[in-house]
């Protein structure tokens, strides 16, 4: 056990003499990565921009299942959501999403594109859902949403012949990119060049036989070092040889 802590103590003092050498390059290469993608994803990367609408679920006897304190009882938040899921389904059919793009009128736009571009979920504990639109160009966006906002509910009462559904928002013009999202992937960039760094110079300072020290000696052989030999350094000539051997044949 003495043995096993030794060594762990001997390797921790490793890793931490390598941190302190190579702390600056190990930084600079953090900064650079984290730089390297925020140029990437502000100048490479496409932005695209989600626009959505909101909606209301009526299910049946709704109204007669809300409490007398006002709040609505867990079986119609039930019954409610899975009507959505069921609503979602149809509003993700191609057959429904073939008639989006008839309304829309543009080639570009077909049944297989909206699917691709048009995503749907619940809102958590209530009786509503919300559907998406991510595109690269916003205006696009917002118009398919509100499309689908206004087409969806006369679809949803012929399908499932059930319930209902009623706009709460329609979609506004997104403004800010919703992907990617730059700061993010800054802080990916510099935690990965952080750790690709700091494994580079791990696995160099572990793999590194040199002997640099008397506790180096010892771990790598295990036997006493009864003595060191100090490295001694040559000392330069103060006097310039040319100079002096031309000094010694003027004397002769």
């Amino acid at each position: 056990i003495m043995e096993e802590t030794k060594e762990l103590e001997i390797d921790l003092r490793k890793i931490f003499k390598m941190l302190k050498k190579k702390v600056v390059y190990i930084i600079a290469i953090s900064l650079i990565g984290a730089a390297l993608v925020g140029c990437f994803t502000n100048f490479v990367v496409t932005p695209k921009y989600t626009a959505y609408v909101q909606l209301y679920v009526n299910s049946e006897n709704s109204n007669n299942l809300i409490s007398s304190n006002g709040t609505i009882s867990p079986s119609v938040i039930d019954a409610s959501q899975k009507l959505i899921n069921t609503y979602i389904v149809v509003i993700k059919s191609r057959t429904y999403l073939a008639k989006v793009a008839d309304e829309l009128g543009q080639d570009s736009i077909t049944a297989n594109r909206l699917r691709s571009i048009v995503s749907c979920n619940p809102i958590d504990e209530t009786l509503a859902f919300q559907i998406n639109v991510t595109s690269t160009n916003p205006n696009l966006a917002a118009e398919i949403a509100n499309t689908i906002a206004d087409t969806c509910p006369e679809e949803i009462v012929r399908v499932p012949k059930v319930g209902g559904v009623e706009v709460i928002d329609y979609a506004q013009v997104p403004t800010v990119p919703s992907s990617p999202n730059v700061k993010r992937n800054v802080m990916i960039g510099l935690l990965v060049s952080f750790a690709l760094s700091f494994a580079f110079f791990l696995i160099q300072e572990l793999f590194n036989t040199n002997i640099t020290s008397e506790q180096d000696l010892t771990h790598e052989f295990t036997i006493p070092v009864l003595g060191t030999i100090p490295r001694l350094l040559p000392v330069e000539s103060k006097e310039n040889p040319e100079t002096a051997a031309a000094g010694t044949g003027t004397n002769k």
